[in-house]
């Protein structure tokens, strides 16, 4: 799976902020994949365990943390991230007895027998399972009975999503968090997950800043993932950028004045012959640095992206290249022509 390690590794870039070299990336983005692998396998057994051999699995280090919420009387919405053995979550209440009501969202599955075997699954100990098709209502009334609702919230999202840092790189989050516990007056709390052996992991709450935005939501939930960066799944393209005729980059980071601590890393690929074009207005944004890269080869190109610690995030050209859009789509990067921004 050479494209996923690829993915990794990229990830791990942005999220390191560049602190490491190319080759101390790689060695982390192996270990982070054989990581994932064993957290997946564990997951199947994990799902039908009972008893003490569920117990043993997960301990809670801080259950007071979420007894101090829970005293609130308004729920708590609990920032996830697929980290460890995430299917565990779905069996909160048996490591933390002071949760009764638990229930999480799930994006429903395309065939609909595998669909009804995971949630019959997920959700014979009596937890409840919420889909982007239910009503929110249905969600606040959970929350209000002083419920606890999940949220994996560390994965992408289009253009529907909020601009906010994530490991100090801008991006779309997702509002959901944020939206439900100003809905429901709720507290708000992320959850960390860390493999301690083979076979057993440990759980920690993370208090998340007040007033409860994205913002916060994102700092928190990077706070908890940061405990153990190679229990993350990395292998879906977190930062990826989502540009069109109606969505240039000036859109889709919003605010012109708008910084990361990591800006945005775009290729300007030139001919000789092109080497004086100038950018059009809706790709110069100072969170992003422009690279021109004239006369270039295609098969420069990984050279090019691990010459500086940032991955490269696009790429801008004036004219096709298929070689080119070959090369970047092997190492995950997009192409786009410029024109597809022109006034």
């Amino acid at each position: 799976m050479k494209k996923r390690q690829k993915t990794i590794a990229r990830n791990l870039r942005i999220a390191t902020e560049g602190k490491y070299s190319p080759d101390e990336i790689d060695v982390m983005a192996q270990r982070s994949f054989v990581r994932t692998v064993a957290n997946l396998l564990c997951s199947s057994v994990s799902a039908k365990a009972a008893g003490e051999d569920l117990t043993e699995l997960l301990e809670v280090e801080n259950p007071e943390v979420m007894a101090e919420a829970l005293a609130e009387g308004n729920g708590v919405v609990l920032l996830l991230s697929h980290m460890g053995n995430w299917e565990l979550l779905t069996r909160l209440k048996a490591f933390d007895t002071g949760i009764e009501n638990l229930g999480g969202f799930y994006r429903p599955l395309n065939n609909p027998i595998l669909n009804e075997r995971v949630l019959r699954e997920r959700q014979f100990d009596g937890s409840r399972l919420f889909s982007k098709r239910d009503s929110l209502h249905i969600v606040s009334g959970f929350l209000k009975d002083n419920g606890v609702v999940g949220i994996l919230a560390d994965q992408r999202v289009g253009f529907q999503g909020k601009v906010a840092g994530f490991f100090g790189r801008l991006t779309r989050s997702s509002p959901l968090p944020s939206l439900l516990a100003r809905r429901c007056k709720s507290e708000v709390l992320a959850l960390s997950m860390v493999t301690v052996e083979p076979g057993k992991w440990k759980a920690r709450y993370h208090r998340v800043e007040k007033p409860y935005t994205t913002v916060s939501c994102s700092e928190a939930l990077e706070r908890a993932m940061k405990v153990s960066m190679e229990d993350v799944f990395w292998l879906q393209e977190r930062w990826k950028v989502y540009f069109s005729e109606a969505v240039p980059p000036t859109k889709w980071l919003e605010k012109a004045e708008a910084r990361g601590r990591s800006p945005h890393r775009a290729l300007v690929w030139m001919s000789e012959e092109e080497k004086d074009m100038e950018l059009p207005a809706g790709c110069i944004h100072g969170d992003i640095v422009n690279e021109r890269c004239v006369g270039a080869q295609p098969w420069d190109l990984e050279n090019i992206d691990r010459s500086k610690p940032l991955p490269v995030d696009y790429i801008l050209t004036f004219s096709d290249d298929k070689d080119l859009t070959k090369a970047a789509k092997e190492l995950g990067i997009p192409v786009y022509p410029v024109s597809l921004f022109s006034e």
